[in-house]
């Protein structure tokens, strides 16, 4: 039994714990240790994946409450190497780590048998080590900073440095504790873009997540539906996940740089038709490396958590309910849809949505969805549903025009007709055109002479009365003018006398009015672009915030030309106002004296993943002007 036992520091390695024993202990040799800890001598000190944890656990000292699972899961690289396991297979290595004999352990997680090949030598981060000296008194190695193709400190975001401590020495039973003799801080020779920089340190921060987070491990199957669904989002793939194995590797390569990809391990040759990318969005049982299913779930928009607990699916219409785009309901546009189905056209391989509502309408539009706004689209309305027709016999008997029906069921006039005459309704405005008919000729005519007989009365007054208006002439004749207006409107505007004098507002000077917001907005525009702090975007409903007159400019901007014209040079678009912040960001940094860094300027600037890679080359630019 060990007379005592150090306790382990956050995120170290049981490795590490054990070499600390061995430095207190006093032993003379590392096999005495190794029977101190394992109660035998043929033990192997192994960094990864130790086994013989059950005789650890035996042999610590009395109320000792340390348990085999708790060294499994905080102090070894077991939550990273088994993440993406079946939970199967996991448990087994699990349950092998804790036996005497660890045969097979690496063999079932795939080290052995990946092409990433583990580092060499135990890797230290400088700043850490300073931290842990001060804290703790002493150095010791951190799990994080041993996984391969971490290469950056994902707590300070500097360059990892190789010890002179190989991980595998020549003595297999030898702990080598951190020193400060053996972390002996260099200075990297390779010299990494910013670019390769910025994703270091994205891929060192998903691995301590993966390592520090205990996931639910899931079936193989699991991750393969997550990644299908997204590549069909992203247009990698088509409805039916079939994989389109160029673009996906020509994306792939172009969003992470080959220098990125070559310094952890996962390059890709664009032109093979096999490498490690195909394979694993092609084979549902094959094992990958988790540093390869981290690189492809953060080019796919997937973070770390969503891929093992959010099940993604395909949803080119977003999550439900939808809203319900029934005019005459209660609950006209909010969400109270809960029926959707999905079809896809032959034509334009586009998934089409049919949304079924309980009142009965039902409306079918095709996606996917770009937008919130475009939730609230109709394609084509396929029925209009129960609610719907009831409100149509209720108008009908309120003998509403048929212009103000069709304005309150929400359709057009054709529409209308046809409904009520579906529904065999008596309508108002029918009967009344009847009557008009019946009065005017004493019998039942076709469309075609009812215009003809519209017309000749309406130019009979123009004949009789040539000196009155067209709203003189319509009071002398209601129901002729009403008639005209509303089946031959542009006959009746046609032959209409012509307007006696046009009506002016002239309770606004417009023209004083532009003058002055104009030279309010330009005020505003010279403080905001010659603000020292965070940029604001220059838009028409900003300034007008900033003056109070935002619906002002909203709803009257074609009355105020000299503003307008102003207002259409200075306002920015997304790109120009993402230049002006890089360009902050910039002299921001370098009024703290810190280097111009890609990654730096664009946290600084807070620019958004989805446009990093399109202003890269202009924020090079920028950085070499400065």
């Amino acid at each position: 039994m060990m007379p005592f036992f150090p306790i382990p520091y956050p995120d170290e390695l049981l490795y590490s714990v054990l070499a600390r024993y061995h430095l207190r202990s006093g032993n003379m040799s590392f096999k005495a240790t190794i029977e101190d800890v394992f109660g035998t001598k043929n033990a192997t000190a192994v960094m990864e994946l130790p086994s013989n944890l059950n005789a650890l656990i035996n042999n610590l000292p009395l109320n000792t409450e340390y348990t085999a699972d708790y060294f499994i899961d905080n102090h070894t690289l077991f939550p990273f190497y088994t993440a993406f396991l079946p939970p199967k297979r996991s448990q087994w290595v699990r349950n092998n780590m804790m036996k005497r004999n660890g045969k097979g352990i690496y063999g079932k997680t795939g080290i052995m048998a990946s092409s990433v090949v583990s580092n060499q030598f135990f890797k230290f981060c400088p700043l850490c080590n300073e931290e842990d000296k001060e804290r703790y008194g002493e150095l010791y190695w951190h799990r994080i900073h041993q996984i391969p193709g971490v290469l950056v400190c994902p707590k300070h975001q500097v360059m990892l440095c190789d010890s002179q401590a190989p991980i595998k020495g020549y003595n297999k039973h030898q702990y080598v504790a951190a020193s400060e003799e053996n972390c002996i801080k260099q200075d990297i020779a390779v010299a990494y873009s910013d670019k390769t920089v910025l994703h270091l340190i994205e891929l060192a921060k998903d691995v301590e997540i993966l390592l520090n987070s205990h996931f639910e491990r899931r079936p193989t199957e699991w991750f393969h539906e997550q990644y299908r669904a997204k590549l069909i989002e992203r247009g990698f793939a088509t409805v039916n996940g079939n994989v389109m194995q160029k673009k996906l590797t020509e994306e792939f390569v172009r969003f992470y740089g080959e220098e990125f990809l070559s310094f952890v391990q996962s390059s890709i040759e664009i032109d093979s038709n096999s490498n490690w990318l195909t394979n694993m969005v092609r084979g549902r049982n094959r094992a990958s490396h988790p540093i390869r299913h981290l690189l492809f779930a953060r080019f796919l928009g997937i973070t770390v958590p969503d891929l093992f607990y959010r099940q993604l699916t395909y949803k080119p219409f977003g999550d439900g309910p939808w809203p319900c785009l029934n005019p005459v309901t209660e609950h006209y546009l909010k969400p109270v849809v809960k029926q959707l189905r999905i079809s896809y056209s032959n034509d334009t391989k586009k998934p089409v949505g049919t949304f079924s509502c309980d009142c009965g309408f039902v409306y079918v539009r095709t996606g996917p969805d770009v937008a919130e706004e475009s939730r609230y689209k109709i394609g084509r309305i396929k029925q209009f549903g129960h609610v719907w027709e009831a409100k149509l016999k209720d108008l009908v008997e309120k003998k509403l025009s048929l212009r103000q029906t069709a304005k309150l069921m929400g359709a057009d006039p054709n529409t209308v007709k046809k409904y009520a005459a579906k529904l065999g309704l008596e309508t108002y405005w029918e009967k009344r055109s009847n009557r008009e008919l019946i009065q005017a000729k004493g019998s039942s005519i076709t469309i075609f002479d009812k215009r003809d007989y519209y017309r000749g009365e309406w130019l009979k007054l123009m004949n009789h009365y040539p000196d009155k208006s067209k709203t003189e002439l319509r009071q002398l004749n209601k129901a002729v003018y009403a008639w005209l207006y509303r089946n031959d409107r542009e006959w009746l505007q046609l032959n209409s006398p012509e307007p006696r004098y046009t009506y002016k507002n002239t309770r606004v000077d417009w023209d004083k009015r532009d003058k002055e917001i104009l030279a309010k907005i330009k005020v505003v525009v010279k403080e905001m672009l010659n603000s020292t702090e965070k940029p604001e975007r220059i838009t028409v409903s900003l300034i007008g915030s900033k003056l109070g007159i935002r619906g002002l400019l909203e709803k009257h901007l074609d009355k105020l030309p000299l503003t307008k014209g102003y207002l259409d040079s200075v306002k920015e678009s997304r790109r120009d106002f993402q230049l002006r912040r890089i360009k902050w960001a910039v002299r921001e940094l370098e009024q703290e004296g810190q280097e111009l860094k890609l990654w730096k300027v664009l946290r600084k600037a807070g620019i958004r993943k989805e446009y990093i890679r399109e202003l890269e080359n202009k924020v090079l630019e920028i950085i070499k002007k400065y």
